[in-house]
């Protein structure tokens, strides 16, 4: 998703609710749960490279270089 896409949808909804991300990824959900949530802590515009590693995770290399692009990151955490 690219930010614009994320304002539009953002700005469609009440700017004082709280934001919460969630991902029903299997690899990483805990036994006996359908899914897995996660807070934001911080928004920020990175330098890094897409890539995927050996067992097929996608993984971003943090540097500036050739193959490497400007993105917007969401830190966020599961402990809130």
């Amino acid at each position: 998703m690219k930010v614009r896409e994320l304002q539009e949808h953002l700005s469609k909804t009440d700017p004082e609710l709280d934001v919460v991300c969630y991902s029903e990824d299997e690899r990483l959900l805990v036994e006996n749960r359908g899914f897995i949530l996660f807070d934001i802590l911080a928004v920020s515009t990175v330098d890094a490279e897409r890539l995927r590693l050996d067992d097929g995770t996608p993984y971003l290399k943090f540097e500036r270089g050739l193959a490497s692009v400007a993105m917007a990151t969401l830190e966020v955490t599961s402990d809130f």
